[in-house]
């Protein structure tokens, strides 16, 4: 019962990740916004995730873990009200901030609870189950909100999360255990928190100014991000009990596994959307046949998850992790190398990279849990989740510094189609070089 509460949790949040990606195109159109603006909708529900993870990983630490997951729903819940009664771009963004919220109570205690749940043995195949229900709601999200779109508008797909999230939090109240709450847990890191979330915030800012006539501006939001988190980084390390626990990230498992996490998560996020406004834009594919392509890669992730979680509980995880990587990597250039860039190559892509994809999340996250001290179980949960958003918002921040102009109205061009080359061209190489270093460094540990 846990696992399916855990898993009700992650479909819900994973759901609304599809509806929005595949609707930021009708969003872009109804509120006259280039991409470069509309992408706010989604970096601002991934931003506060990764600002208040590390937070809620170490509350959850402290006080019980259920209450924290169970009312995350709640928050997740009114967000998505909130949302579905938004008439305009900055009360929609709001309302993401607030479903960004409740899913940061939800996803700083999963990992956490399948860990507590399943000896090191079965972790593999619970995660590579946890990676299905992730490929169902990513699957169904574009399909749901293409089909609904059809027909209905924007604010319906916002509704079908409050009923899903009123029935997860009485399961969650009710069959979430306990005994969750470890104690003696350390102070909550307030000013880590808040220095990670103003740097990344200044950073979106910069690509957002980087594509307008404000470059001194957005040079200057750019620096100040950046300096911003290197106070972040100075500052974690002498202070104990952060948000960065330097424990826990000196673990090789942990900060390697993390870190080809962030370059997985950042391709995989700047493809996503890249491809959604290149197929109804310049393809001109209507809202349901987007959605059709955008099934292909969880589908396929959901066929080769469990698969890949059976082979790391048996022989190890380095194969897996290392060789999903180098497909991603591969992925990329069916687009970068193609004549023109088509919706089969489109779909060539999407079916590599959901394969590579499959294969590596499941075992890294296994092998990422697997490592961490039993009373740091819910802070390696919210780091890893924290690593992940983290690098779904430089995929966007990516997507939007190169591909800023984009909308439905914008047609195929040679312009166009070199910045996607060169975007897909960098995402080949940030997932070769996650797969290089995944490859040395996991090698060691097997």
């Amino acid at each position: 019962m846990v696992l399916l509460v855990v898993n009700m949790g992650t479909f819900m949040s994973t759901l609304d990740v599809g509806i929005v990606n595949v609707c930021l195109p009708t969003l872009s159109a109804e509120f006259a916004k280039s991409l470069v603006q509309i992408q706010w909708v989604a970096a601002s529900y991934l931003l506060t995730m990764a600002a208040l993870l590390p937070f809620m990983g170490k509350l959850s630490d402290r006080w019980k873990r259920r209450n924290i997951y169970s009312f995350g729903f709640v928050v997740f819940a009114l967000g998505s009200l909130f949302a579905a009664l938004s008439h305009g771009l900055t009360a929609l963004v709001a309302s993401r901030c607030i479903q960004g919220l409740g899913a940061a109570m939800i996803m700083a205690n999963s990992q956490a609870m399948v860990r507590q749940a399943f000896p090191d043995r079965e972790r593999g195949r619970a995660l590579g189950l946890n990676a299905v229900v992730i490929s169902a709601g990513t699957l169904m999200g574009p399909a749901v909100g293409g089909f609904m779109l059809q027909w209905a508008g924007w604010p319906v797909l916002f509704w079908i999360n409050v009923p899903i999230g009123c029935a997860a939090f009485f399961l969650g109240l009710r069959h979430f255990p306990r005994d969750g709450a470890a104690k003696g847990a350390s102070n909550l890191d307030i000013a880590g928190s808040a220095l990670l979330a103003a740097g990344t915030v200044l950073l979106m800012l910069a690509t957002d100014g980087f594509r307008s006539e404000s470059g001194v501006t957005a040079a200057a939001e750019a620096a100040g991000g950046v300096a911003l988190l290197a106070v972040l980084w100075f500052y974690e390390k002498r202070v104990r009990n952060g948000i960065l626990d330097r424990g826990l990230i000196g673990l090789r498992p942990v900060w390697a596994g993390n870190l080809s996490s962030f370059f997985i998560n950042m391709a995989q996020t700047a493809s996503l959307i890249s491809i959604t406004f290149y197929l109804q834009g310049p393809l001109s594919q209507t809202v349901a046949a987007a959605g059709g392509f955008l099934m292909i890669q969880p589908l396929l992730v959901g066929l080769v998850a469990p698969c890949a979680g059976w082979f790391r509980d048996k022989y190890g995880g380095a194969v897996p992790i290392a060789g999903g990587a180098a497909l991603c990597a591969l992925s990329m250039l069916f687009v970068v190398c193609s004549p023109h860039v088509t919706a089969v190559t489109i779909g060539l892509q999407l079916a590599l990279f959901g394969i590579g994809n499959g294969l590596f999340h499941s075992t890294n996250n296994a092998d990422i849990m697997s490592a961490a001290p039993g009373d740091k179980a819910s802070l390696a949960g919210s780091l890893l989740a924290t690593i992940r958003y983290l690098g779904q918002i430089a995929g966007i921040g990516l997507c939007g510094l190169l591909l800023g102009r984009m909308n439905v109205h914008v047609p195929a061009s040679a312009e166009l189609d070199l910045e996607l080359r060169i975007l897909f061209g960098l995402l080949c190489a940030g997932c070769g070089g996650g797969a290089v270093m995944a490859y040395r460094l996991k090698q060691a540990n097997y």
